[in-house]
Formats: C-alpha cells, sequence, structure tokens
C-alpha cells in the first residue's frame, strides 16, 4: 500500500470517528497523529510537532480569553445591555445580536463567539417572541465572518499569515483581513435584515430554557416588597441560637423570605439557628 492510500484510509477513518462521535475530538487527534507514526508515515518528531507549534499554542490562548470573558460576566452584561436598547423590535435585535457576533468572533474565533453568545439569543428570542431560528443562524453568520475582521478572528487567518511569511518573509498585518472582512459583515447584516424572513427557517424548539432574569422582580411585586432584600447573619452571641428558625420572632414589617446555611444551601425543614451558619433573607414591605 502507497504512502498516498495509507493517508487516505487513516483520513477515512478520523472522519468516521468523528462522525460517530462517541469519543472526544482531542482522542481522535491524538489516535489519528498515533496512527500516521505507526504506519511510519511520521517520525516521532513530526508526529509531536504540532503540541509546539505557535499556531496551536495561540489557539488556545483563544479559549483562555474566551472563558475569561464569561466568567468575567462581559458576554452576560453585554447581552443585557443589547437586550435593553433594542427591545422587542426584530431589526434592531438583529442588527444589535449579529454586530456583537462579528465583534467578539474578532477576539475569540467563532465558535468561541457563537458559545459564548448562544444563551443570549436563545432569552431575546424568548422575551421577544421571534422565532430562535431566525435569531440563531443570522448569528453563527455573522460570527463566521466577523473572523475576518483581524488576523486573530480565526486561526485560518494565522496559518494563512504563517505561509505567507515562510513564502515571502513577511506576514499579514493585524487589521489587514479587516479590508475584505468589514463589507462581508456589512452584506451578511443587510441579507439577514432584507430577505431573512424568506430565506430562514421558522422553528421554535418545544422546550425552552426557564428565564429567571425577571425572577428578584416577581418576588419583588409577589411579597410587596418596598425596598429590596436584606442578608441577615446569626452571631455566636444571639440570643436565637439553639432555636427553632420558625419560633425566632420576626419584626413587624419584615417578611421572611427564606433560611440558608452559611455555605449558600437552603436550610432543611424545621431548622434550628446556629452561630455563624444560618443566613436570613429577609425584606421590609411596603407600609
Amino acid at each position: 500500500m502507497s504512502d498516498a492510500t495509507t493517508s487516505l484510509v487513516v483520513l477515512a477513518a478520523c472522519v468516521v470517528l468523528f462522525v460517530w462521535n462517541r469519543l472526544p475530538v482531542g482522542v481522535v487527534a491524538i489516535l489519528t497523529a498515533l496512527s500516521l507514526y505507526v504506519t511510519g508515515l511520521l517520525t516521532a518528531e513530526q508526529a509531536l510537532a504540532g503540541f509546539g507549534d505557535p499556531v496551536v499554542v495561540f489557539i488556545a490562548s483563544l479559549f483562555v480569553l474566551s472563558e475569561g470573558l464569561e466568567s468575567s460576566g462581559v458576554t452576560a452584561w453585554a447581552g443585557k445591555q443589547l437586550m435593553t436598547r433594542a427591545g422587542d423590535d426584530r431589526s434592531q435585535l438583529l442588527v444589535g445580536l449579529m454586530a456583537m457576533a462579528a465583534v467578539m468572533a474578532a477576539l475569540v474565533t467563532p465558535n468561541g463567539a457563537a458559545a459564548a453568545l448562544l444563551p443570549v439569543v436563545v432569552l431575546a428570542a424568548r422575551r421577544s417572541g421571534h422565532s430562535v431560528s431566525q435569531l440563531l443562524m443570522p448569528l453563527a453568520f455573522a460570527a463566521s465572518a466577523g473572523a475576518l475582521l483581524v488576523l486573530s478572528g480565526s486561526t485560518v487567518n494565522v496559518i494563512v499569515s504563517d505561509a505567507l511569511a515562510e513564502t515571502t518573509g513577511e506576514r499579514f498585518g493585524f487589521f489587514e483581513f479587516g479590508l475584505v472582512g468589514l463589507p462581508l459583515v456589512v452584506v451578511t447584516v443587510a441579507v439577514a435584515l432584507v430577505a431573512g424572513r424568506r430565506l430562514l427557517p421558522e422553528r421554535t424548539p418545544s422546550v425552552l430554557p426557564a428565564d429567571f432574569s425577571r425572577h428578584v422582580e416577581t418576588l419583588v411585586e409577589h411579597y410587596a416588597l418596598d425596598v429590596g432584600f436584606f442578608r441577615l447573619r446569626v452571631q455566636a452571641g444571639s440570643d436565637v441560637v439553639g432555636r427553632p428558625c420558625a419560633a425566632v420572632d420576626v419584626p413587624a414589617g419584615v417578611t421572611l423570605i427564606g433560611v440558608q446555611h452559611g455555605s449558600g444551601g437552603p436550610a432543611e425543614p424545621g431548622p434550628t439557628c446556629r452561630s455563624g451558619t444560618s443566613w436570613w433573607s429577609a425584606a421590609r414591605t411596603r407600609g
């Protein structure tokens, strides 16, 4: 069997494993490299060279950046600002979502941008009453187009830039891709606005994630709260230590919402107050 045939067999097996989707992607990739080494197509140094490739390290750093944006709440804050300003208007919501997806894709790759904005889009669709598919597909299109705004937007951009450097000794500038990427983003948004309703499927899943974004407002209205919530901790010298929480006198004008342990978990029914571990969630009522 020739080397070309062997390579095609290994590639076909790799594609089958990806489609099968029973093994993690990383495991499939490592098995592919090992297969090329065992068949003699690659040396050990060549099979392991990818782990030290600057492109691989760069891609890994983008995942770290994406997780940092998500963990720090930047994505959630941006989504909240978008929904506050755009409201229920489809055109404003679509333009805002696609613009945000394009900018985030330029920073953390299309996959990272789409994954980070997916909950925001689903929540926006639920609030505004629009079809989820009518917003999710434009999100994917905008993220793909936004990858061409800057060099870091896509791993393909980095690979092409490295190939250019090896051939000519010069690399693409960080914003050079934007000469094509920016018009592409504008055209993508325009097409979604003008022809999106006709071209995109209108599908809504039967089950949507719960929307707890207005849960606090619901509690305020239900309990007739005026100034908000207060959390009171039982101190060591308090006279309520050892007494059943239900037997503690609650001051007039205060509604007891619940009791929590110091770890943050809810207390069991009929709990006894303990020093430093029981938290009172209370709020002053109107009047």
